[in-house]
């Protein structure tokens, strides 16, 4: 075997683990997404918050005002001294919507969305609390993917009138509408909802301006086709995970599949076609083949769930971002 295509199939060898394409002609595609150029392609994928299913317990209802420590729960929670705001909600304090508010505030940055559900859920409305409360609330559910339930609030009849059109809350409520119709791949919904959008409310605009970019992709684009990266690969080994995103993977391909047929031709021309090396390193090569096509024909629907797992995370965020915006 001539010394570069040694080094060629060398540098193809895998050196981690890459590659989702599963089945048998699966292998052969792990097999190149694994070597040192198909890691190159590889990416990570930006995931929702994983909801925190331990409960916190809190103490029996104290004497203690809670208007004593505010101030400084603000302070812990606004520079992100989660652990002393923890420690500081444990206290015995006087049953009020304000300790629910801000014991709810601290389990929500601490990922136990289900448990600041229940507890944003006791703060009433017409609390100075209430609407940032209830947003959260809506929030903690869209990160639990209870989406359904998120958008029922949202629509339920009984919000107050600061919650419609006109109201100080009418857009924002809009927005978080608009984003739960997004996360359930709604364009009805979406279209409704997103057509409050002003754009000009400082608080929303840059969130309003991210969902309106995702809906564009997901709900007014085709899309890539699994066909085309399939048919691609098997004119030129590697287009189609080229076509499907993943450049290293394709690089990897082609230099994998090209390096065994240069070693197929080798021996045929020296040996003959019935001999045993021929034999081996062209069966060789057609597996990878068959796996680059397999592979790439199956890297475009990996890659689309990839990608609305990071669009869906990106959603999530940015029906937060505001209520930090708005509220604090």
């Amino acid at each position: 075997m001539p010394r570069g295509l040694l080094i060629i199939l060398l540098c193809l060898l895998p050196v981690g683990s890459s590659g989702q394409v599963r089945g048998i002609l699966g292998f052969p595609d792990r097999v190149m997404s694994s070597s040192r150029i198909g890691l190159a392609s590889s990416r990570q994928i930006s995931l929702m918050p994983v909801p925190d299913t331990s409960t916190v317990i809190f103490p029996q209802s104290g004497t203690k005002a809670v208007s004593e420590e505010y101030a400084f729960f603000n302070h812990l929670i606004d520079n992100n001294l989660r652990q002393d705001a923890r420690t500081l909600s444990l206290s015995a304090f006087a049953p009020s919507d304000t300790v629910d508010y801000l014991r709810a505030i601290i389990l929500f940055s601490d990922r136990k969305f289900s448990q600041a559900s229940g507890l944003f859920a006791k703060v009433p409305i017409e609390s100075p609390f209430g609407a940032e409360s209830f947003f959260y609330r809506t929030l903690s559910l869209a990160s639990l993917g209870d989406y359904d339930g998120a958008s029922a609030l949202l629509s339920s009849p009984a919000l107050p009138a600061t919650f419609s059109e006109g109201g100080p809350y009418a857009e924002l409520t809009a927005l978080q509408s608009a984003g739960l119709a997004l996360l359930k791949g709604d364009k009805n919904n979406w279209n409704r909802e997103s057509s409050a959008f002003t754009f000009d409310n400082y608080a929303l605009a840059e969130s309003e301006r991210i969902l309106s970019e995702i809906a564009v992709g997901r709900f007014d684009t085709g899309g890539k086709k699994a066909g085309l990266a399939a048919l691609a690969s098997a004119v030129i080994p590697g287009a189609g995970k080229v076509y499907a995103g993943r450049l290293g993977e394709g690089v990897a391909a082609f230099m994998t599949v090209g390096s065994l047929g240069a070693i197929t031709a080798e021996n045929w021309k020296k040996h003959g076609l019935k001999d045993w090396r021929t034999i081996l390193a062209g069966s060789l090569c057609a597996t990878f083949y068959l796996g680059n096509i397999y592979g790439s024909y199956m890297s475009v629907s990996i890659e689309k769930e990839q990608r609305t797992a990071n669009e869906n995370a990106t959603i999530v965020y940015h029906l937060h971002l505001p209520l930090r915006s708005v509220f604090r």
